[in-house]
């Protein structure tokens, strides 16, 4: 029987293999997966940047931007950039202050709600209420330190020259001083290593073509003017005013740019990057060390682009899809929860009216498939057809739908599903995870707040599933060969989640070890028949934070460039800014109390479920307790989710959001485990659809 498990399991997850690296290649337009890096730098100095704000590549067109599309054709590199910085949607200030301190910083008018501030003049040789500027940077959690970018490349005698306000901002140094500063291209020097222009800002509601024709107007002339070995990057610096969020156009010509996309290591996803990577790539260009408040890192090729054509319409396509995204990633997560709750209803309604259960365990099976379909719809490429968000949607019902009707045929549906649904995510972790670039589970790269690796959303679905099939699983091997290898076989389970889950360039998610380690350390317990008890509770923490420790400082070990969370948050310590990122992240949390009655619903139910695992003779109702006698690791199970929704909500800046995915993920095959044992007698076709263990 386990045979036949298996043996669907590596099917399924070979399909979806060698589909994954279909459309990673389709998508590329290169026949390379969407993690095969080039890590090689594309910028060496002279460097000019070219700032536009508002400037995205649905602007790049061949009669609207001459110049830009002539770099496109002629072999320029290419990307879409990520301009969201403190606010939605930034401002043209927003860009320029954040890429002179090297993190996000603010616009001091937004920040009450107002409309976006103009770009101050220079004065003398200095930022005009440029101490206003500082001063508004103290609200922000970022903690950002302007002037940083002027500062460092100061220190090192790397003469830097401004071409305009914006840039004079970017440029600045600490005190808002501006060493070289030109008033238009025709009247710069170019004897500088760094050169900075502020081509303009482009306003939808205030002819926004005659701002593209002088801004392209002005790319030309830095092209005919600056010297024939600069590295020219041309690139937005916010989005257009009085219009939606939008990714933003970045291209580099120079003389390590050959019909390349662009990423870096702050992404690791060819086409992306950040605004925020620039500093990195300036000061990495001209061979100066690099700041540690600095949040980027220096842009890399990532392999051959297509045409200008296909790579103006690609870059473009990020944008709506990840509107989409946005837009269905609210609606799914609840429609989930709301869903299984139903179905949970029903369920109980139908065996207590003595009625056939079989439609709404099946229903359950279905909900059980969806977190794993709503990451497999991307290999249909949803946003190429004519009603993007309708294929989505179809996408997923249809593949969930499909997906139950053959796990119902097979011995152990749910134990199946959970082991290809983490199959599926560890292999999508270990190849870049091009799974989630489609998926309204995945990152969203106009907010910017995570690109690579195990986003809290997958870490649900991925630690969720992975204590399943380990119950699972331990619940066949301790029928035929005893309890002690069941355990072994959860803890290895258990270590292979951990690594996939944290490991920098894997999963890449620090918070995920600290609830998964205690989950199958616990759920082992059960397996041994070992009660939980104080000592091995503490032990169990330490353990946890010590596994998470190891894996964080082995990657802060790497080169600061290819460091992820985890490494960044070690130097982070290392210099004193620790306690700043836990309490930004603790603000995202506690700011999860202000969701709304269903995320008030969802932490009332998680503590209820928290009192059950402390006291469950005294609070867990008798139903419960019989399935939990008759279902052998039912109690294991049950108490290795509590602990991921519980450690997870409280470790991670998602905060409720992850109680109630949580709940929503694990309530089917949960639910499904202690229906089957609300009746003694069962046909074989339903006991087909329980949870074993």
């Amino acid at each position: 029987m386990l045979a036949r498990v298996l043996t669907a399991v590596a099917s399924l997850c070979l399909l979806t293999t060698t589909a994954t690296g279909t459309a990673a290649a389709a998508t590329s337009g290169t026949g390379a997966a969407d993690s095969g890096l080039v890590d090689s730098g594309v910028v060496e100095a002279p460097v000019v940047v070219v700032g536009v704000g508002g400037l995205t590549w649905d602007n790049l067109t061949a009669d609207g931007a001459p110049t830009l599309w002539r770099m496109l054709e002629d072999g320029a590199s290419a990307a879409a950039m990520t301009v969201r910085t403190v606010h939605s949607p930034p401002c043209p200030l927003d860009g320029w202050l954040s890429l002179s301190a090297g993190r996000a910083a603010t616009d001091p008018q937004l920040h009450r709600g107002r409309d976006c501030t103009a770009i101050p003049p220079l004065n003398r040789g200095t930022v005009d209420g440029w101490a206003g500027l500082v001063a508004a940077q103290r609200a922000s959690v970022y903690d950002p330190t302007l002037g940083l970018l002027g500062t460092t490349l100061a220190d090192s005698n790397v003469c830097a020259a401004a071409v305009g306000p914006g840039a004079a901002l970017a440029l600045a140094d600490r005190q808002g001083r501006v060493a070289r500063y030109y008033e238009s291209v025709r009247a710069t020097r170019w004897d500088c290593p760094v050169t900075m222009v502020d081509a303009g800002v482009l306003d939808r509601r205030r002819d926004p073509g005659r701002a593209l024709r002088q801004a392209d107007d002005t790319v030309r002339e830095v092209l005919e003017r600056a010297p024939s070995n600069a590295t020219v990057i041309v690139l937005g610096v916010s989005q257009p005013l009085h219009s939606t969020l939008a990714m933003s156009a970045a291209l580099v010509r120079g003389p390590r740019t050959t019909d390349q996309l662009l990423t870096a290591q702050s992404t690791r996803w060819p086409g992306i990057v950040r605004l925020l990577d620039i500093p990195s790539t300036i000061v990495d260009a001209v061979g100066v060390t690099e700041p540690n408040d600095f949040t980027g890192a220096p842009l890399i090729a990532a392999g051959q682009r297509p045409p200008a054509d296909d790579t103006a319409r690609k870059l473009s396509d990020v944008t709506q899809r990840d509107r989409d995204l946005r837009r269905s990633s609210g609606w799914f997560v609840n429609g989930l929860a709301a869903a299984v709750l139903l179905a949970i209803g029903t369920l109980a309604w139908l065996r207590r009216s003595g009625r056939d259960p079989r439609p709404a365990e099946f229903a359950l099976l279905v909900l059980a498939a969806l977190p794993l379909c709503s990451y497999l719809v991307r290999l249909i490429q949803w946003w190429r057809w004519p009603v993007p968000l309708v294929a989505l949607w179809l996408g997923m019902l249809l593949g969930a739908l499909g997906l139950a009707l053959v796990l119902r045929r097979l011995p152990r549906p749910v134990t199946t599903l959970s082991g290809l649904t983490v199959a599926v995510l560890a292999l999508d972790a270990i190849t870049g995870t091009v799974l989630h670039h489609g998926s309204p589970l995945g990152p969203s790269p106009l907010s910017g707040g995570r690109y690579y690796g195990f986003g809290n959303t997958t870490f649900v679905v991925f630690a969720v599933h992975a204590v399943i099939f380990a119950a699972g699983l331990a619940r066949w091997l301790s029928a035929r060969y005893g309890g002690s290898v069941a355990a072994g076989a959860v803890a290895a389970i258990g270590v292979v989640t951990v690594v996939v889950d944290a490991w920098p360039t894997w999963g890449a998610d620090v918070g995920g070890g600290f609830a998964i380690v205690p989950a199958f350390v616990l759920l082992t317990l059960d397996v041994l028949g070992r009660r939980i008890g104080l000592v091995r509770l503490v032990l169990t923490g330490v353990a946890a934070v010590a596994a998470v420790a190891v894996i964080s400082v082995l990657d802060w070990l790497r080169p600061a460039a290819s460091r992820s969370h985890a490494g960044r948050f070690v130097e982070d310590l290392l210099h004193g800014d620790g306690l700043d990122v836990v309490t930004r992240k603790a603000g995202y949390a506690l700011g999860s109390l202000s969701g709304g009655p269903h995320l008030w619903l969802a932490g009332a139910l998680l503590l209820y479920l928290v009192a059950v695992v402390v006291a469950r003779r005294q609070l867990s109702p008798a139903w419960f307790e019989r399935a939990v006698a008759e279902r052998k690791y039912l109690w294991g199970a049950f108490v290795a989710v509590v602990t991921v929704a519980a450690i997870g909500s409280a470790a991670n800046d998602y905060g409720l959001r992850i109680a109630l995915l949580t709940l929503a993920v694990a309530g089917p095959p949960l639910a499904l485990s202690v229906a089957s044992t609300w009746t003694a007698s069962r046909t074989e076709e339903t006991q087909e659809l329980t949870l074993p263990g």
